[in-house]
C-alpha cells in the first residue's frame, strides 16, 4: 500500500500541486468571449497570460494585456461577473491619444495595428494619468473599451473614468494556444 501511494498517488498529487502553483503565479489560461480584439483574437480564442512579466519591466504601448475592469467598464459593458477584460495598451502614462479622421493618434503620431478595421468614432481623451493605462480593442468599432467607459458612467461624462488602474492589469497575453489552426504568440 505504502509503495502504490509513493508510486502513484504521490506524483499525481505532486503534479496538481504544481499545475496549480504554475497558473496562480506564472501562467494562466482564459478563454475570449468576445470579437473586440480581432483580427488579433477571436470569439472563443483561448490564450495564455503571463503573470510574470510586467514585474521585470514596465507595461508598454502596444502590449496586449488581461485586466480587471474598473467600475466604469462595468458601468458601460455590464459584463458576467469576474470575467477578465483583454485589450491592447494605447496610451501609457502621460500619453495623449485622439482618435480622428478614422485614424489613432497618440501624441500626434499614428498608432497602427496591422489588419484592424479604423475607427468609424472620434475621441479625446485627457492626458493618461500616472499609474493608469488607456485600453482599447483592435476591433475598435465593437469593443468596450476606454473609448465608452468615460462617457457612460449613469449618463455623465467623467473624462478619467476612460483610464484602467495599472494595478489591474493581470498579465500580458502572450500566445493563442486554441483552436489549433490560430496557435501563436500574440503581437
Amino acid at each position: 500500500m505504502r509503495r502504490m501511494l509513493r508510486d502513484l498517488v504521490l506524483p499525481i498529487v505532486v503534479a496538481f500541486a504544481l499545475a496549480f502553483v504554475l497558473q496562480a503565479a506564472v501562467a494562466k489560461p482564459y478563454e475570449i468571449p468576445t470579437g473586440s480584439m480581432r483580427p488579433t483574437i477571436s470569439e472563443q480564442d483561448r490564450i495564455i497570460a503571463n503573470r510574470l512579466v510586467y514585474r521585470f519591466r514596465d507595461i508598454a504601448r502596444g502590449d496586449i494585456v488581461v485586466f480587471t475592469p474598473p467600475a466604469s467598464a462595468i458601468a458601460a459593458c455590464r459584463p458576467p461577473a469576474g470575467v477578465p477584460f483583454v485589450k491592447r495598451v494605447v496610451g501609457v502614462a502621460g500619453d495623449r491619444v485622439d482618435v480622428v479622421n478614422r485614424r489613432t493618434l497618440v501624441n500626434g503620431r499614428e498608432f497602427v495595428v496591422p489588419g484592424a478595421d479604423p475607427p468609424q468614432y472620434e475621441a479625446h481623451f485627457p492626458v493618461v494619468p500616472e499609474g493608469h493605462l488607456l485600453l482599447l480593442g483592435d476591433n475598435r468599432n465593437a469593443s468596450c473599451d476606454s473609448h465608452l467607459w468615460g462617457s457612460s458612467w449613469n449618463g455623465d461624462a467623467r473624462p478619467n473614468d476612460a483610464f484602467a488602474p495599472v494595478g489591474n492589469v493581470i498579465g500580458q497575453a502572450e500566445i493563442t494556444y486554441w483552436p489549433p489552426g490560430r496557435l501563436g504568440f500574440l503581437d
